[in-house]
């Protein structure tokens, strides 16, 4: 007894047949198909671009955080009276609850005219720069002492004033020439921020230079 073919066996015969006999539909079938992968293979690509650059801004924006921070902290010592408690202070790299090891991958550093931070992230450099408004110099009270007396034959305090033949130029200039020193900080530790004073006299006048020093013991 012979069988008939079901009516959806035939509709997918006819659609068979009508892709063997019209080689464009295939074509027309694979060409979606490939726009179809491609589109995703583009949103997925595009997606991980934009978790990676949401990951950069914010490291960046730590590093940010981190340059402003401490160069305001240096120039609130600048802008107090010498010799007051607010001329000396120190600052410890654990603000606004980032964690530890995001600070044990920056690399911080100061000179004489700004605080700059930056760290790898993907492969990618990223640094920030903060300026500083009072002349800074990266050593500590003793390591200044010491080179002013090398070079000057007096420490610059006020019981040791610089005196003639050297003027208040000639010490200007060497500090100026030690602050261009740029000196990378131990995130660990804490930085002392210190106000002090550059005596000069000329046995008939004396002046005074006022410099932040910024240093790790």
């Amino acid at each position: 007894m012979k069988t008939n073919s079901s009516p959806n066996k035939k509709h997918k015969s006819k659609i068979f047949s009508f892709f063997v006999k019209d080689q464009r539909a295939w074509i027309d079938l694979i060409i979606s198909k490939t726009a179809l992968i491609f589109a995703t293979v583009i949103i997925l690509a595009a997606l991980y671009h934009l978790a990676s650059d949401l990951q950069e801004l914010n490291r960046k924006e730590e590093l940010d955080i981190v340059t402003q921070e401490l160069a305001y902290t240096i120039d609130a010592v600048g802008s107090s009276q010498y010799g007051i408690s607010a001329s000396k202070k120190e600052y410890v790299f654990d603000s606004y609850g980032m964690s530890k090891d995001i600070f044990d991958r920056m690399n911080v550093s100061v000179s004489g005219e700004y605080i700059s931070a930056s760290c790898r992230d993907n492969e990618k450099e990223l640094i920030a720069v903060s300026p500083l408004t009072y002349k800074t110099l990266a050593y500590s009270p003793d390591d200044i002492s010491i080179r002013m007396i090398q070079r000057f034959s007096a420490s610059g305090d006020a019981n040791d004033p610089v005196h003639y033949p050297y003027t208040y130029t000639d010490v200007s200039e060497f500090l100026t020439k030690l602050g261009t020193k740029e000196t990378n900080l131990n995130t660990s530790t804490k930085v002392h921020i210190v106000k002090t004073l550059m005596c000069c006299t000329n046995n008939t006048e004396a002046k005074e230079l006022e410099y932040i020093l910024v240093y790790q013991q």
